[in-house]
């Protein structure tokens, strides 16, 4: 009872980290529970309005699923804060690769998604390429033009990162409390996973509520 396997995901495709790849690990794992990383305005707007016609790979998986098994399938994100625009968090991060030094490790993460696929996005060699891009993204900041508005970018950007997870863990403990379920799976993005697996290790600790969480690829 209460089975939940946390697998991180790319939101495009890019080589083996596609939808059909997604599809049978989703397969082999059987939820009769799908937690999303959506808003329950993205995904009204994805299931119920089909608002948007460019689909990411966890949706099309999921869409895949639900043919053939009767599940719940709930979203558990927030929101993102209307302090930042998409906008302003791409022209940081495309500034961010015009740097040699920041492109290398941005040419690994994707050569490695494209070769391995969802192997790599759950490993720990991505997590170290994460946290050096963030590093980075540090340095490189110290000698920007206007990196006091670069900095107040980034610094909303993982403040946002930090709160959507909580969230998206509280959420999920709010609906095992209520619901009951053997095998769920949570879906989140791979930049998320060093991080909520430290929260969901902390949160075991103070709930009464004992889930049971895996970690795919570990």
């Amino acid at each position: 009872m209460y089975n939940i396997t946390l697998v991180c995901t790319n939101h495009s495709e890019l080589g083996k980290c596609n939808s059909d790849e997604l599809h049978k690990i989703i397969e082999l794992i059987n939820p009769d529970v799908i937690f999303e990383e959506l808003s329950q305005d993205l995904f009204d707007k994805f299931y119920k309005q089909n608002q948007i016609p460019d689909e990411s790979p966890e949706i099309k998986s999921i869409k895949m699923y639900l043919r053939n098994h009767n599940i719940e399938h709930i979203p558990v994100d927030i929101d993102v804060s209307q302090d930042l625009s998409t906008s302003d968090i791409e022209y940081m991060f495309n500034t961010f690769k015009q740097y040699d030094v920041y492109k290398k490790l941005e040419d690994e993460q994707t050569l490695m998604t494209e070769q391995n696929g969802y192997v790599f996005l759950n490993s720990k060699r991505n997590d170290e390429l994460i946290e050096k891009k963030k590093v980075t993204e540090k340095n490189l900041m110290q000698f920007m033009a206007f990196k006091s508005n670069f900095h107040s970018i980034w610094k909303l950007f993982y403040e946002e990162h930090d709160n959507r997870e909580n969230k998206i863990i509280e959420n999920i403990y709010s609906y095992s409390k209520g619901n009951q379920y053997n095998q769920a799976v949570l879906l989140i993005g791979s930049g998320h996973r060093k991080s909520i697996i430290e929260k969901i290790k902390n949160y075991k600790t103070q709930e009464k509520i004992k889930l049971n969480w895996k970690f795919y690829g570990s």
